[in-house]
């Protein structure tokens, strides 16, 4: 059996199939991201997964896909965690999410565009991965991203920026203590998950001339700090968008991009289906 994984911070999804590309079981856990969490933290998030739990000898092939992937360290961390879980798998593959997100939305050329929890960007040749400038996480940038908007929500709220009426409901959502937003910000494992829950505060307000106005400066931040990099590439190929922040933001991402001549061919919320046949399909050509 191929197990297929694709992991941001905050979700980790779960993919079953057979050889053949039926998918049997699909799963969801809590993000798993090697560079963030401790190898006890992981392999309770793998033991913990129940749905799995009948079909761990069974597995023999697996491809993962995650957030904080695509070094030597990470990646080897990775394979021993899963391997002790499935011990009778012959073949473990340790991707970044960024080939994640060209598997899912192209085999051609393009700009590659991550906007959930986190941001990245990179452009895909056909065959090699070109990385002009790297994306620096949480505490430095992600612009784009889910913590992006966190991070300006919040500021919003403390500094007053905040109209009284998206106050009100933000108080009513969230607890605004702010000993337990540092607690939440300092003290716990995923501070970056915690900043990207504020997201769905947001598009849920879109229609608010104040949500709008972070929305567009989240989108335009991240076109400035990324896109801009990729201005020559952008003349010739589009550029293809995964993960929750982009597929929302769709109208915002097309209006800018058009502004400056450039396109977008494609919007995936979540790569996982996409992995799966591109995986099956690799098998059969193998």
């Amino acid at each position: 059996m191929i197990l297929i994984a694709d992991s941001g911070s905050t979700k980790c999804d779960w993919v079953l199939a057979d050889k053949n590309g039926k998918q049997l079981l699909f799963s969801q856990t809590e993000g798993i991201n090697p560079m963030a969490l401790s190898d006890k933290a992981i392999s309770n998030i793998i033991h913990g997964n129940k749905d799995l739990e009948p079909y761990k000898s069974l597995v023999t092939q697996i491809h993962f896909y995650a957030a904080g992937c695509g070094t030597q360290s990470a990646d080897k961390k990775m394979k021993l965690l899963l391997e002790n879980v499935f011990e009778n798998s012959t073949h473990i593959d340790i991707k970044e999410d960024i080939v994640a997100a060209i598997h899912a939305t192209t085999s051609q050329p393009g700009v590659i565009c991550i906007l959930g929890t986190g941001s990245n960007c990179c452009f895909y040749d056909g065959k090699n991965i070109v990385q002009k400038i790297p994306s620096l996480g949480y505490v430095l940038s992600d612009e784009g991203s889910g913590n992006f908007i966190g991070k300006e929500l919040l500021c919003c709220y403390y500094h007053h920026k905040m109209p009284e009426h998206i106050a009100k409901d933000f108080e009513k959502v969230y607890n605004t203590d702010m000993n337990q937003v540092f607690q939440q910000l300092y003290h716990h494992q995923n501070p970056n998950k915690y900043l990207a829950s504020f997201a769905r505060f947001a598009f849920k307000h879109r229609n608010d001339p104040f949500i709008e106005r972070i929305l567009q400066h989240t989108i335009a931040s991240f076109v400035e700090t990324y896109l801009t990099h990729y201005h020559k590439e952008l003349q010739q190929y589009p550029a293809h968008f995964v993960g929750s922040i982009a597929f929302y933001s769709q109208d915002i991402i097309n209006k800018q991009l058009s502004e400056r001549g450039y396109r977008a061919n494609t919007f995936v919320k979540k790569p996982i289906d996409s992995l799966m046949k591109y995986i099956v399909n690799l098998n059969i050509q193998s």
